[in-house]
């Protein structure tokens, strides 16, 4: 599946830039949303950790889904986590996926902050082991994608309004 600069995917990807590695938060998420920065977590940060084990939890219902699509179904997209030099990890989205039954290899779609492993644009094949989140667009709404609800959550409520204009896609809680 291709996704052209203007899609609702490609919005999220460039204007949020969802990846995020596990070391501290210095500034604020509205900030780094501003400057398309890497949105921080600590890796003890139990909301997020526990988004990370929904979605390996539910894996199977995007794997239906990406092999048999309905209707409405696009902007299919894994987060993966690639290894950084100081031992930690970047979390970032690949996208424009195939798969030949056995495994996903895609594009990434996020220039890397942190990681040295991949850069924006590589094509990858995706270890399972890796993958910290999932989503695709059901109709223009949001299926899994754990990680960005966590950081949504973490938004005043103006800046949820912000973030629901900004990304084009409906996130129901």
């Amino acid at each position: 599946m291709l996704h052209s600069k203007n899609s609702p995917i490609s919005k999220l990807f460039f204007l949020l830039l969802v990846s995020f590695s596990f070391i501290s938060c210095q500034n604020t998420i509205k900030d780094k949303i501003k400057n398309d920065d890497v949105i921080e977590f600590n890796g003890d940060d139990q909301a997020m950790n526990q988004a990370i084990l929904e979605a390996n939890k539910t894996f199977q219902n995007f794997e239906t889904s990406f092999k048999n699509p309905e209707e409405g179904y696009e902007s299919f997209a894994i987060k993966v986590r690639f290894d950084t030099e100081d031992g930690g990890g970047e979390h970032i989205w690949v996208g424009n996926l195939t798969s030949d039954g056995k495994s996903y290899r895609g594009t990434v779609n996020n220039e890397p902050q942190l990681t040295k492993v991949v850069k924006y644009g590589d094509q990858v094949t995706i270890d399972p082991q890796r993958i910290s989140d999932w989503m695709y667009l059901d109709k223009g709404v949001l299926k899994g994608g754990y990680t960005i609800r966590v950081m949504k959550k973490n938004l005043s409520e103006e800046e949820k309004k912000a973030f629901d204009q900004e990304v084009g896609f409906i996130i129901e809680d």
